[in-house]
């Protein structure tokens, strides 16, 4: 090596001193949110070095930790395309596609992170929230104790454990997990926040307002206890408190996602206040700010619907031989809102029935995956199912082998309280004829208000934002339903959800006869069941039944006005 070769490598050594000493000075800012020194030093490194994948990758998460996930995307494309094996940047990126629901991306995100390297925790707990998010309760718990494994004492795996022990129902394992959590990592909100969530899963409402409560008079900043602090009657928001949030919804640079999370707030809150004018106006603006990241593509259901009727309007012979004497299914189906929640606390009341909540089985194991907006893909499963014996067996057996997982050793029956499995009635008919079909109903626009009024979970349900929208669903969904009358109506008992409010005793006699089980009493006192809980209908289920919701859109009836017209058409 010569004088001048000398000389050069250690002015590149010195540059690659000074970027490293900026890289890691940026880190440290970042870490401490010092958000603006920190991106200073980052644009250091990329004046020096404009391809330095991890600068790139560490500006992205500075600009999710902000909240702006489109210049976080774009720097995590960006640091991919630098390094296409940067498994931490594809792990980065899947947690973008996670948060807007592009699950399938996130999934193959993660995937190819945890190929590149099998051991890298964040992708593989990552992994774990995607199988939260979609519900699948197996694969959640595979993952996440995946994870637990690798790092025992990792907080984030810890979570993602309790979390998954949730949805696989263990809760009681989950809020052990999350209070020790929450004593370890006091500083922590999402800890404090899973706590809540999981104490409201077991009823357990008194605790979960009292941290949320706790939580809001100490910062009445942090948004994700706003919605739990509003729901309780008692507590009211002081000038300083709205104006705040008010502030938020006329900020351009606000996330969209949290200014529904303030409006559905205020509903609550201004309901609860009886100012009946001002709670309308805030339900109103909320859902128009949620339809508006992403609207609903009605028309693909449209033509899915149609399929589904094409499809079940032949006679499919399915040659089964076996016959169910245990876990046999009752599926409680109907439109979300419609009291498939009390349904199914009625029944789990009864010794012989198990309640498990919505599950995913019947849709994953019909091909579709998803029954709301199914790909072209996923219905060509379904048809290749539907035309192949061996298929269907593999159908029967998938969905059996998933739902004996919450069995007892006292229950006959199993409930899957799927609201949309009313979509696959035909198939529940050919894969599983023993099964009972239970159709929740209720009137239209107490229906249509109620799923209206509520906040879904992430962008779930999105046809019910839009008033329009949601009515055309509604009616597809009632012009469905006639089409599986005319060939099941033997087979189908109507829960009418107004008659079961007037007459509980005889309309839930009913229910357990067409279960072909005896009465028990304990179902009237159903909200003395202290099963686990994880939909909208919360709270409801916990108290004694009562018509309060029978009615209650006509407080709000100038808000509605395209919801009441389009439903008298």
């Amino acid at each position: 090596m010569n004088r001048h070769e000398r000389r050069r490598q250690q002015k590149n050594n010195k540059i690659n001193n000074k970027v490293n000493e900026n890289l890691l000075e940026g880190i440290k800012l970042h870490t401490n949110k010092e958000y603006k020194k920190a991106e200073a030093f980052y644009n250091q490194v990329l004046a020096k070095e404009p391809s330095n994948y991890d600068a790139i990758r560490h500006l992205g998460i500075l600009f999710q930790d902000l909240k702006d996930y489109e210049r976080a995307y774009q720097y995590f494309i960006q640091a991919v395309k630098i390094n296409p094996r940067g498994f931490e940047a594809l792990n980065n990126l899947g947690t973008i596609h996670l948060r807007n629901q592009n699950y399938d991306l996130a999934f193959k995100c993660f995937q190819r992170s945890i190929g590149i390297n099998n051991k890298y925790l964040p992708s593989i707990n990552n992994l774990a929230a995607y199988y939260y998010k979609i519900t699948n309760p197996s694969k959640a718990l595979e993952f996440a104790e995946l994870a637990l494994k690798l790092q025992p004492s990792n907080q984030m795996a810890k979570s993602q454990y309790a979390k998954a022990l949730l949805i696989n129902n263990k809760a009681d394992q989950a809020i052990m997990i999350f209070e020790k959590l929450n004593a370890d990592f006091p500083d922590v909100d999402d800890h404090k926040y899973n706590l809540t969530s999981a104490y409201k899963e077991m009823g357990e409402f008194e605790k979960a307002n009292k941290i949320a409560t706790a939580e809001f008079k100490i910062d009445y900043k942090k948004l994700p206890f706003l919605l739990t602090y509003t729901n309780v009657k008692s507590n009211k928001l002081e000038d300083k408190h709205i104006q705040y949030y008010e502030g938020l919804l006329n900020k351009t640079e606000t996330d969209p996602a949290d200014k529904v999370l303030i409006c559905h707030s205020f509903f609550n809150y201004f309901k609860h206040q009886r100012d009946y004018n001002k709670a309308g106006e805030y339900l109103v603006k909320g859902n128009n700010l949620q339809y508006k990241m992403r609207s609903f593509d009605l028309e693909n259901d449209i033509n899915f619907f149609k399929k589904i009727e094409s499809l079940f309007s032949v006679n499919i012979n399915f040659q089964n031989k076996d016959k169910l004497k245990k876990n046999i299914p009752i599926f409680i189906c109907g439109m979300p809102r419609s009291g498939t929640t009390l349904c199914e606390q009625i029944l789990s009341s009864h010794s012989k029935i198990e309640g498990a909540g919505e599950l995913v089985y019947l849709a994953a194991a019909s091909g579709l995956t998803k029954v709301i907006l199914p790909s072209s893909d996923q219905i060509k499963s379904l048809e290749q199912i539907l035309s192949n014996q061996e298929l269907l067996m593999i159908a029967r057996q998938k969905y059996l082998r998933n739902l004996a997982d919450h069995s007892n050793e006292e229950s006959i029956y199993i409930c899957d309280k799927m609201p949309h499995n009313f979509i696959l009635i035909g198939l529940i008919k050919i894969l599983l004829p023993e099964a009972k079909i239970i159709y929740c109903k209720r009137d239209p626009i107490d229906n249509c208000f109620s799923l209206y009024s509520h906040k879904f979970v992430d962008l779930s349900h999105q046809y019910s934002y839009d008033q329009k929208v949601l009515v055309k669903y509604y009616r597809l969904h009632e012009k469905l339903m006639d089409f599986w009358f005319k060939k099941y109506a033997k087979d189908i008992f109507i829960l009418d959800n107004e008659e079961l409010v007037n007459n509980q005793e005889k309309i839930s006699k009913e229910l357990i006869d067409f279960c072909e089980l005896s009465w028990e009493k304990q179902c009237l006192e159903f909200f003395k069941n202290k099963r686990q809980v994880r939909t909208a209908s919360i709270e409801q289920v916990r108290k004694p039944m009562t018509n309060k919701s029978i009615g209650a859109w006509k407080k709000y009836e100038k808000n509605l006005e395209n919801m009441i017209q389009e439903l008298k058409k």
